[in-house]
């Protein structure tokens, strides 16, 4: 009797979601829908063309960096420019003797000659 009355509900839901349109829609892609984790609009490049610091997954012990499509830690490179730490507020990176301070959200530099330093 249970096995019955289960099936007639998940019938009776099955319906309700095609009348609803609830599933998978054929209007929607996924390069639509917004990443549930990420704050604000879409930011895998920033204004300036270079990858966004998306954010910061804090451990005291091995800290990681999201930036653009890369996660990454102390040591690693991106786009030219080298991590040297990682701290709750934000990522310090450097090229050659430039360093610069970024904060979530906030392009990695793309031009040697313009200053972004922003702490």
């Amino acid at each position: 009797m249970r096995d019955a009355a289960r099936g007639g509900i998940v019938g009776v839901l099955g319906v309700a979601c095609c009348l609803l349109g609830v599933g998978s829609p054929s209007w929607l892609s996924a390069e639509e829908l917004r990443d549930p984790f990420v704050f604000g609009p879409r930011a895998e490049v920033g204004v300036e063309g270079g990858p966004v610091l998306l954010g910061v997954l804090w451990d005291a012990t091995r800290p990681l960096a999201i930036i653009g499509e890369e996660t990454v830690s102390v040591g690693d490179t991106v786009a030219g420019w080298q991590v040297v730490q990682i701290q709750q507020d934000g990522v310090l990176i450097q090229r050659d003797d430039r360093q610069e301070f970024l904060l979530p959200g906030t392009a990695l530099p793309s031009d040697e000659n313009s200053s972004h330093n922003l702490r």
